[in-house]
């Protein structure tokens, strides 16, 4: 009885592993999915839509172009929504 319940909890433990395994697998996918995203989005706003200005953050799907004005200080010169 004893050497059943053995291999019963040791089937479970494994599966158990498996499961989580797969889980934090799938996590890593999508998070790294989710990084490239936001890596293109970000290299867009910098080269494509700001490459004739200073400086340019993204986020939050907003797209901010810097350039310095007469005194040096940065100031805004564009925004723009990206989808």
């Amino acid at each position: 009885m004893m050497k059943q319940m053995r291999k019963i909890n040791w089937k479970i433990v494994a599966i158990i592993f498996i499961v989580l395994f797969v889980v934090e697998t799938l996590f890593w996918i999508w998070s790294t999915a989710i990084y490239n995203s936001e890596l293109d989005k970000n290299n867009e706003c910098l080269y494509d839509i700001c490459g004739d200005y200073v400086d340019a953050w993204y986020e939050e799907d907003i797209c901010t172009c810097y350039e310095y004005d007469m005194t040096g200080d940065l100031i805004v010169a564009k925004n723009k929504y990206m989808k």
